[in-house]
């Protein structure tokens, strides 16, 4: 019995989410067991935003299962609809009859479901990807916890087999940052953009920039920088905002916060794929976007969001090592940084969905190449993941389709594992994924912030990086220093204005910033530029793209 588990409700995320995993309660006694020695298990941080908006709960350590945290009310189920996930979508529809809640919610775009259907894709994808389920219960009623309401079923023995395998809808986050041996919980100096900083709004006690400290020695922080070269890319004549796949080249894909407006990003760019006429991915309102204003979590005070302007940095990374490469973005991931593994793990099986069709020559789009992720989660059941892991399936389906995976160790200064990027250490059929470290400025030695451990394939530059930001971007933070430019010295000359840098105002398209998140698109891009360079083409995507990985690697 599962007697050691804390479970909390969104309700009370004020004052324990914060607190990094050092106790776990006995529901027996509601007294607290002692905290084990040695430094906490790492958990992906969330912000007051992102708790209510994924219902968020935490599982505490005990028991066999290490702390994660997930969306309350949300199961993935492998497979599809009227293929393998049928069996369990009925039991959990008696599960909800039973409990008098109303019938669950199944996660699924019909438009894509009719264009996989149509295609001849479905027993495909079906071995690969997941339903979401989401229980909703009566008005007033206590939350549903998905956790519980599986440890419950599973104790059926005759609902235990047709469960097997449906996992929890993780909460996926770019990873914490750490520094000086405690976890770092701002955004920024002076005051925070309500989710940390001067202070803490409750949930996670903040969150540092997601990919590095602002305060810690070694990053400078996210903040703007001039660039003099010229763009790595010769602008195209085209309207900047038309999907442009470009004749040739490599394809990345980015899945991430989305991409910003830029002048480097006026062609070779796909902004908004499709599948069926259907989104592929998240799309924000204006107001929403964290690719656009950068503030959507702080209205009153006007501050950048956490992950303000990080997919269009990830996207400068790859422009600037692969100049050929069309990017493709993808956005998933909020700006307080948070994002459900069920949103991604829908917007992975659409890039599987335009993979296989592009491959039978089906679809306007080219296939993907290389699939660059930045973001990932601390499973509850590492030992587990591999064979019965969601998000690992349909890696392994994008894999098995030729697409190189690039992912982030994350920035906890931890071994461990941090998935996706720790699949690296299991077996691949097809082109394996690859897992990216973080050095610093000077390259052999790995950065303090960087996660580490045997699931490390290899580290790349991820410190005081230089990179796009969007154009758009102008929080309400000022330069600490602005004079009147009225005064005059005692020979008559008149002072012109003078004042220190505005921390925040990204018009001149360009910043600075630190993680392992930038470190994983160096590789992305060096394993794009090698296919793009290749002499010798199989004609295997599979073939071609574990070649170009192996010479990558063995170039160090």
């Amino acid at each position: 019995m599962l007697n050691r588990v804390a479970h909390r409700d969104a309700d009370d995320q004020e004052n324990k989410m914060s607190q990094q995993n050092d106790s776990t309660s006995d529901p027996t006694d509601d007294g607290p067991w002692a905290s084990p020695v040695g430094t906490p298990r790492p958990v992906v941080p969330v912000s007051e935003t992102a708790a209510v908006r994924l219902r968020v709960r935490e599982l505490g350590a005990g028991d066999g299962v290490e702390p994660t945290r997930y969306v309350g009310d949300t199961v993935l189920v492998p497979g599809l609809p009227g293929w393998s996930a049928q069996r369990a979508l009925d039991v959990l529809d008696e599960i909800a009859a039973e409990r008098e809640m109303e019938p669950p919610l199944r996660l699924r775009d019909g438009g894509r479901d009719d264009f996989i259907h149509s295609n001849d894709l479905a027993g495909r994808i079906d071995e690969v990807t997941s339903t979401a389920v989401r229980f909703v219960v009566p008005p007033g009623s206590r939350p549903i916890d998905a956790w519980e309401l599986l440890r419950e079923a599973r104790e059926d023995a005759g609902r235990a087999e047709a469960l097997a395998g449906v996992e929890l809808s993780h909460v996926v986050g770019p990873a914490p940052a750490f520094r000086g041996g405690v976890y770092a919980h701002g955004v920024g100096g002076g005051y925070s953009s309500g989710v940390g900083g001067g202070y803490s709004s409750g949930v996670g006690g903040g969150y540092s920039s997601g990919v590095g400290d602002p305060f810690a020695l070694y990053s400078a922080g996210r903040a703007p920088v001039e660039w003099g070269a010229p763009s790595p890319r010769p602008p195209g004549a085209g309207d900047e905002w038309a999907d442009d796949w470009g004749d040739d080249g490599p394809v990345v894909a980015v899945v991430d916060t989305g991409l910003g407006r830029h002048p480097w990003f006026k062609d070779g760019v796909v902004r908004d794929l499709r599948i069926g006429g259907q989104p592929v991915g998240l799309r924000f309102a204006p107001d929403d976007d964290p690719e656009h204003t950068g503030v959507t979590v702080d209205r009153v005070n006007g501050g950048l969001d956490t992950l303000a302007g990080h997919g269009t940095f990830i996207a400068g990374i790859i422009r600037q090592r692969c100049p050929s490469a069309t990017i493709v973005s993808v956005p998933v991931m909020y700006g307080d940084g948070s994002a459900a593994e069920d949103d991604l793990i829908a917007a992975l099986e659409g890039l599987l969905a335009h993979q296989l069709h592009a491959l039978a020559g089906g679809t306007e789009g080219r296939p993907i190449d290389v699939l660059s992720l930045s973001l990932g989660y601390y499973h509850e059941a590492p030992s587990d993941i591999a064979a019965t892991g969601r998000l690992a399936w349909v890696l392994k389906g994008l894999s098995d389709a030729g697409v190189a995976v690039v992912a982030a160790a994350g920035n906890d200064a931890s071994v461990v594992e941090f998935y996706p990027a720790a699949l690296a250490a299991a077996p691949w059929s097809g082109v394996p994924l690859v897992s990216v470290g973080a050095t610093t400025m000077d390259h052999p030695l790995v950065a303090s912030y960087s996660n580490t451990g045997p699931w490390v394939v290899c580290y790349r530059a991820g410190t005081n990086v230089v990179s796009t930001m969007p154009t758009t971007f102008d929080g309400s933070g000022h330069a600490s220093m602005r004079t009147s430019g009225l005064n005059t010295t005692a020979s008559g000359f008149t002072v012109p204005k003078r004042a220190t840098p505005d921390v925040d105002n990204y018009s001149g398209g360009f910043g600075i910033w630190g993680g392992t998140s930038f470190a994983a698109p160096v590789f992305a891009a060096e394993v794009a530029a090698e296919l793009a360079g290749m002499s010798a083409v199989t004609g295997d995507r599979v073939l071609d793209g574990s070649a170009a990985v192996r010479a990558v690697l063995e170039r160090g």
